[in-house]
């Protein structure tokens, strides 16, 4: 009896590391993968960044700008870089089916761009998946800078006001009508009835 038992407990040790290697794998294979997804994402970013910079032919209908790969993830018609969470993301349009908010930062249809007077409106997850790209944007406070690069120009501006919303689909942007704003926009993972906005308002 005690030899058998001494084999079913190697059996299980056995099986215990491999369970323990498999699971370590496959975390190193996530933890590649992502890596490698965000240094192609970065390239193209600098691409997009290089390309807006140096030719004046890059511009489309309503001055956006796009690279389009295979992967529509790369489609991105500006830059968002907040320098206090160290965010650098390619913006997209929301499609109809609002699908691209699962894959990148989302800009809102009714968003009036940099270089024009209005709201800049962008959404994106928070949380702890890999596309909470906004999971950090609560740490932001007044005078933090935002800046986005958009049609060969960067803009900049600082935070005025963070605040939370009830989360109905609907919200209310501001708008003086003299001046360029940005809106982030969030899920509270504090409060999954509210919603996470920070307001940014351009500076020279």
């Amino acid at each position: 009896m005690s030899k058998l038992k001494i084999t079913k407990n190697k059996v299980i040790v056995i099986l215990s590391i491999i369970l323990i290697t498999t699971c370590v794998f496959i975390k190193i294979n996530d933890i590649y993968n992502k890596n490698k997804e965000e240094n192609k994402e970065q390239e193209m970013i600098d691409e997009l960044i290089d390309n807006s910079s140096n030719n004046t032919d890059n511009v489309t209908t309503n001055n956006v700008q796009s690279i389009t790969t295979k992967d529509k993830k790369y489609d991105y018609v500006a830059v968002l870089e907040i320098p206090k969470i160290d965010l650098r993301k390619g913006l997209v349009m929301v499609t109809s089916n609002f699908n691209s908010i699962n894959y990148a930062v989302s800009i809102d249809k009714n968003s009036k761009f940099p270089n024009e007077v209005g709201n800049f409106i962008l959404y994106a997850h928070s949380g702890n998946s890999g596309i909470s790209y906004f999971d950090r944007i609560k740490e932001l406070n007044k005078s933090d800078e935002i800046k986005v690069f958009y049609d060969g120009i960067w803009y900049k501006y600082n935070v005025v006001k963070k605040y939370e919303i009830d989360k109905t689909g609907k919200m209310s942007i501001y708008n003086d009508y003299k001046n360029s704003y940005i809106t982030l926009v969030t899920c509270s993972q504090k409060d999954k009835t509210k919603q996470v906005v920070v307001l940014g308002k351009m500076v020279d």
